[in-house]
């Protein structure tokens, strides 16, 4: 069985893959080889394990021992290497019709209107001035949705309800990418169970 997660963004959102873009942005966004953004399998895979550790530690009911299975035990033993889970998670990526227009000819020149930049400075309390050197900027993509697909990974069966258990924690994420604690990412996450 596999489910489909859907993350509708509310707002700018970054997801960067660690590189700037000279003078021009300290931080540019994550993009697959159209040029189109991309949410990495990784950000929520760990978003997801958070959701589902903090139902785990606050004792909601049918959730014990379900981090561990679903997402694996970080390091079991001193001496052991890190055990996998049972689910993974692809990239989050605009849906496939989507994709495919703004990849052809027609498309692909409304491609750089999906990005906008952030500047921000850091100013002197007594003149009220911009410090030297204290500009900032980052490339941010504009509201979209998103969607990613959840499966068991080969060889291994999830316990039975483990799509429940995501989607009774879901409205505990409230934010995707970087930059969530200063605004940046809202999104409403759903899923939706595929046969």
């Amino acid at each position: 069985m596999k489910a489909q997660l859907t993350i509708d963004l509310k707002g700018y959102w970054h997801a960067g893959g660690g590189r700037d873009a000279g003078s021009v942005y300290d931080a540019v966004v994550q993009r697959d080889p159209d040029g189109l953004p991309v949410l990495p399998g990784r950000h929520l895979k760990g978003l997801l394990r958070d959701a589902v550790a903090r139902a785990e530690n606050w004792g909601w009911d049918h959730f014990e021992g379900m981090t561990d299975t679903l997402f694996g035990r970080r390091n079991p033993s001193d001496e052991g290497a890190p055990e996998r889970g049972c689910l993974r998670i692809s990239d989050g990526m605009l849906p496939q019709a989507q994709r495919r227009w703004l990849a052809s000819a027609e498309g692909e020149r409304l491609t750089p209107a999906l990005y906008a930049g952030l500047y921000a400075t850091a100013v002197e309390h007594e003149s009220g001035t911009a410090l030297k050197h204290s500009l900032r900027g980052i490339e941010v993509t504009i509201p979209v949705k998103l969607q990613a697909l959840i499966e068991p990974v080969p060889g291994q069966t999830p316990p039975d309800g483990w799509d429940e258990r995501i989607s009774d924690i879901l409205h505990l994420i409230d934010a995707v990418g970087a930059h969530r604690s200063r605004g940046l990412g809202r999104a409403e996450i759903t899923l939706e169970v595929q046969p």
